[in-house]
């Protein structure tokens, strides 16, 4: 075996084990921290509020039919809360479920709240994919690089 393929290989087998510790370390809390010893259980999830903080005042925000376009596609699903936030710091933006939902319905709400957040400071949604310069490269990082991209507007990281 070549020494090139070699070194790939390893690279390889190390980002994966890299990406398998981050994720196991995702949920573990220092106690004192301020974070959740322990995840929800489904129905405490479901009722949570989502929120953000929307550098404007609450008139920009709109709550009725003039509701930011990401989270018009949840009207009739959701509750939605505006409030100013602490410190004149701008205005907080919460959303919750009124019933059920799933956890893909959990991870659309806060990618949308995001989205909504977005629109409102910036005039359209931000983006990130595809790269300015092309596509990624094909390797083992790149691969990775790219699922957590497209994993993280539902669970709020990267």
């Amino acid at each position: 075996m070549a020494l090139p393929r070699i070194l790939t290989t390893a690279a390889s087998r190390a980002t994966g084990a890299g990406g398998v510790v981050l994720k196991r370390l995702q949920n573990v809390r220092i106690p004192g921290t301020g974070g959740p010893p322990v995840q929800d259980d489904r129905d405490t999830a479901v009722s949570r509020w989502r929120v953000v903080t929307v550098l404007g005042s609450p008139d920009q925000v709109g709550t009725g039919d003039d509701l930011p376009a990401p989270l018009a596609t949840f009207r009739d699903r959701i509750e939605i809360r505006v409030t100013p936030a602490p410190g004149d710091k701008g205005t907080e933006l919460a959303a919750r479920f009124r019933g059920q939902a799933s956890e893909d319905d959990i991870g659309e709400l806060r990618s949308a709240l995001r989205r909504a957040k977005q629109v409102i400071e910036v005039g359209e949604v931000l983006r990130v994919d595809p790269v300015p310069h092309g596509k990624r490269p094909s390797t083992p990082q790149g691969e990775l690089l790219e699922e957590a991209a497209e994993e993280a507007p539902k669970g709020g990281v990267l």
